[in-house]
């Protein structure tokens, strides 16, 4: 556990996103809705969600089929295919509030839209201060998905002085501060949640013996990289090539694998700038990847039997 003071730098938790509209433990599709519908399955509405934003959509006519799908952030035409379904990591969406349309037209030119508000941001609010008396948690927010690693903004205030504040993932005591005088927030990492569905809460006492308390829901990940098999790490996706910030030509091979689950891979999936690029059935993916010259962002995902998500990032240089 990290605790950072109030000039520490921040933690940056880039990459980490979104809210799922399945089950509990399930991360890996976006099922078709009810005809006649387009169901917005990350991220959902009114939620944070960290860089890079994933957007996940699914759509179904009343009949015939769809043809077009049309995706608006803040009234602006951000991506646009030919099928009912998207999985999107767009880029170049900066902090802050924006709108999100989807419009979808079947083959009988009916169109089908669906709407909702979201918040980005790159890192942990580094500042929380209380708005009022009781808890405030800036982040994580209710249903993100975080690395296993999280961490926390909180604000606190009490009708005395606050003497002692706790986090817990689930039922585990996992941090413990005693505050200094006047200190009313802080914002700290590291807390360790195996990838699944977890409740985070913070409780804190003041010098009249009162108990403030609060809670998010949210869901975690498998953080890569994890060194090959052999060594002793937490599951995750070990790159073989290339690694993050390589210099390479057009197509550059991606080579990556997931490493020390303990169960089946179903899926990996590889988005380069936000668009999928290539995907496999199993736990390795080794595939040509075609790219024009410039930066690009490279996110690996893989999900196991249980719905666990696995997720690397890296940037490569196309020369």
């Amino acid at each position: 556990m990290k605790l950072f003071s109030l000039h520490s730098k921040r933690i940056n938790l880039a990459f980490a996103s979104l809210v799922v509209c399945l089950s509990s433990q399930a991360f890996a599709a976006c099922p078709a809705p009810a005809g006649g519908t387009v169901t917005i399955c990350q991220p959902s509405a009114n939620s944070t969600v960290y860089q890079v934003p994933h957007i996940e959509v699914n759509a179904s006519p009343t009949s015939g089929s769809i043809t077009t799908m049309a995706v608006y952030i803040d009234n602006k035409l951000a991506f646009q295919n030919g099928g009912p379904t998207l999985d999107l990591f767009p880029g170049g969406i900066e902090n802050g509030l924006h709108h999100l349309v989807i419009n979808t037209w079947d083959n009988f030119g009916r169109l089908y839209k669906a709407e909702e508000n979201f918040s980005v941001t790159g890192n942990l609010p580094f500042t929380c201060p209380p708005t009022a008396v009781g808890i405030r948690i800036c982040a994580p927010a209710q249903g993100d998905i975080v690395p296993q690693n999280l961490g926390f903004s909180v604000g606190f205030k009490g009708n005395a002085p606050i003497t002692h504040v706790r986090a817990y993932v689930d039922t585990t005591d996992s941090f413990d501060l005693s505050p200094s005088s006047g200190q009313d927030h802080v914002v700290a990492d590291g807390l360790n949640a195996l990838p699944g569905t977890h409740t985070l809460k913070i409780m804190a006492w003041d010098t009249k013996g009162a108990t403030y308390s609060n809670s998010v829901a949210i869901k975690t990940y498998y953080v890569g990289d994890c060194p090959p098999k052999g060594n002793t790490c937490t599951p995750g996706i070990y790159p073989e090539t290339p690694n993050d910030g390589d210099d390479v030509e057009s197509p550059f091979r991606l080579s990556a694998s997931v490493q020390n689950n303990t169960r089946s891979i179903t899926a990996m999936k590889v988005y380069v700038d936000g668009k999928q690029a290539g995907e496999s059935s199993g736990p390795t993916f080794d595939q040509p990847i075609p790219a024009a010259k410039g930066t690009h962002i490279v996110i690996v995902q893989a999900w196991d039997t249980a719905g666990k998500l696995y997720r690397l990032t890296e940037n490569v240089n196309v020369q």
